[in-house]
Parts: structure tokens; C-alpha cells; sequence
């Protein structure tokens, strides 16, 4: 049985936590982990660990909203994948967020990028997990995300001042998906 706890600093749980931050997003993608642990002080902030019968599992860090919560990492250890601990994970942040819009960002699409097969796995297993593509893509830093959502709907600007409470690094922006990730332009037109 999947069970979760908050992490704090010094604990076995915050090692864990730190070390797969650190294997499961390359450099331009994490925060330093204090930064985690920092932001997590605040009320509307989580940093959840995830454990099965002891066994470490994976994380969660997010942020709620009055009518939205974003989760910026998500993560399950190695060690723990292919059992279903990754969607037992989506359904425990859903249920801490009832009637709440539950919003992401991944990867776009790229089947020129060095881990496209990665990238098409992932946006395939949240599609399986009830997420949906908003249209949208997360800039900053240079780098743009592509936005899902799950729950009773998704507003682009609600979105956008939800992620910008987070301070780190420059503001984010939001522009439609094809225009930041031009895989998406064909995807959208075949869809059509």
C-alpha cells in the first residue's frame, strides 16, 4: 500500500528524494532541493515522499491554487516503476485537490531529441492517467513545456499566476504549443 509523508530536511526521506531529483531531471529542469524545502514551508506548497511498504518510491512537489494545483516534479524511483507507483502517485495528488484543475508540464514531443522515445512514454502515460493536452506550452528560461490538465477545466491565465508564485528563476510565460514546439503543428493538424 502506497503511503506518503511530508519531507523534511535531514530525514532518510529527504536523501531519497534528493538523490532522484537529481538522476531523474537533467540540470536545466531541476531547483537546488533547498529551494524544495524552502518553498514547501508554505501553506500551498507540497514536497511529498512516497513509499510502499517502506520501500521508496518517488516524489511530489506542487503548489495549489484556489481552483488549481500544479505539480512541478513528479518523479518515481527506478527501483519502483512498471508496478503501477506512478499512477497510484497521480491518484493520491488528485485526491488532495477534489474539484480541483490538475495541471502539469512535460517535455514537448521532439523526435529529434536525444530521449524522444522517453518524452512520447511519458505524455503517453499521463493521457492514460486522465491528463489532457491544454494547447499550451510553459516558457521559461529558454525552454518550453507542454501543459496538461486534468479536473473541470483549464485557465491559461489562473495557470500562469499559479506558476509564477514559485520564485525561481525568470517569470513564465505561456504560448500555444505549435508555435513553441513545431512537432505539435503537424500533431494538431492530423488530429483535425
Amino acid at each position: 500500500m502506497l503511503s506518503t509523508c511530508t519531507v523534511e530536511e535531514g530525514t532518510e526521506d529527504a536523501r531519497e528524494v534528493k538523490r532522484l531529483l537529481e538522476a531523474a531531471f537533467p540540470p536545466n529542469e531541476q531547483a537546488p532541493f533547498s529551494f524544495l524545502l524552502e518553498q514547501a514551508e508554505r501553506e500551498e506548497v507540497s514536497l511529498l515522499a512516497y513509499r510502499d511498504e517502506g520501500l521508496f518510491c518517488g516524489f511530489a512537489f506542487m503548489i495549489e491554487g484556489a481552483d488549481l494545483a500544479y505539480v512541478l516534479f513528479l518523479a518515481v524511483d527506478q527501483a519502483a516503476r512498471s508496478r503501477g507507483n506512478g499512477a497510484r502517485m497521480l491518484e493520491d495528488v488528485g485526491r488532495r485537490f477534489p474539484g480541483k484543475t490538475i495541471t502539469l508540464d512535460i517535455e514537448p514531443l521532439d523526435d529529434a531529441a536525444s530521449n524522444a522515445l522517453q518524452r512520447r512514454r511519458r505524455r503517453d502515460f499521463y493521457l492514460r492517467n486522465g491528463f489532457a493536452p491544454t494547447g499550451f506550452a510553459n516558457c521559461f528560461e529558454g525552454d518550453a513545456y507542454e501543459v496538461l490538465a486534468k479536473g473541470p477545466g483549464f485557465d491559461p491565465g489562473r495557470f500562469l499566476a499559479l506558476v509564477n508564485e514559485l520564485p525561481e528563476g525568470e517569470d513564465k510565460t505561456l504560448a500555444r504549443i505549435e508555435d513553441v514546439a513545431p512537432a505539435y503543428a503537424d500533431l494538431l493538424l492530423a488530429a483535425r
